[in-house]
């Protein structure tokens, strides 16, 4: 099995407060709060690379048989109806349609991808219409597409805002500016890919001063089924090495097998707050 293929990590990169953690449980009588003692927990937001992947945890050690949850999105691999969606890689068509008279678009292949959340991608590349290129930046938001197109050597812009269907195509309206025009803009099957994402319920966590251990258990969707990992264990080993997420660490593995370490390429990182 390919573990990377479904990397998983957790939660809710907030700031970790009183209130957060008895919302999590229900409202607290008054002779609770006054002998409330702050569980062991760790904390992270962050995106890892090869593959691209974007994850956040919470993780609680000492709050009864609550221990926080994981929210993973792998960029890469694919998930039918998982309702988070990424470029697809080749080039693709876009089309816009103003005062019915219509222009064709390519967007080239190869875009910059930067998860920022499990359900949120930017991304950046060139394309051209005719003899004329330009450059485009956006995000994907679930099946929220926005994006800017800049034409080089020329004032005119394009700004996008469409929805993702099903089967990939997005279709949406596009305003310009040098000269202010309404247009709309379509773009076929399969331009954006549905990819694996999930939520799971952390099972069991050892927090220590910098460092967490927790485990999971991988929930079953459609891409898991796939792959034949619905159902796997998982452990997550995060280092909370202060000054940034640049000194932070985290690996992840089968449960009883080595874990492998992936870089964290972006995001605030890992936060361990141990007594």
């Amino acid at each position: 099995m390919r573990f990377s293929r479904t990397t998983i990590l957790a939660g809710a990169a907030v700031p970790l407060t009183l209130g957060t953690l008895l919302a999590t449980t229900g409202a607290a009588s008054a002779s609770t709060v006054r002998s409330y003692v702050p569980p062991r927990a760790a904390y992270g937001s962050m995106e890892l690379g090869s593959p691209l992947q974007y994850e956040q945890f919470l993780a609680l050690q000492g709050f009864g048989r609550y221990h926080g949850q994981v929210d993973y999105t792998n960029w890469t691999y694919a998930e039918p109806g998982s309702g988070v969606y990424a470029p697809s890689a080749g080039p693709q068509q876009l089309v816009f349609t103003y005062q019915g008279s219509q222009y064709t678009h390519t967007l080239n292949g190869g875009l910059k991808l930067v998860a920022l959340s499990p359900d949120r991608l930017a991304f950046s590349g060139t394309g051209f219409s005719g003899t004329q290129t330009w450059t485009i930046t956006g995000q994907v938001k679930d099946d929220h597409l926005k994006a800017v197109i800049a034409y080089d050597g020329s004032t005119y812009q394009v700004t996008l805002d469409g929805t993702i269907a099903a089967d990939g195509s997005v279709t949406g309206t596009a305003t310009a500016v040098n000269p202010s025009q309404v247009l709309t803009f379509t773009m076929p099957a399969n331009t954006f890919v549905s990819v694996l994402h999930y939520i799971a319920p952390i099972r069991s966590d050892q927090i220590g001063r910098h460092d967490a251990t927790f485990q999971f258990t991988i929930p079953t969707t459609p891409g898991t089924v796939q792959d034949g990992t619905a159902g796997v264990k998982v452990t997550v080993k995060v280092h909370d090495g202060g000054w940034g997420a640049r000194h932070d660490t985290y690996a992840h593995g089968v449960t009883g097998t080595p874990l492998q370490p992936y870089p964290i390429i972006g995001g605030p990182g890992v936060t361990v707050s141990g007594r």
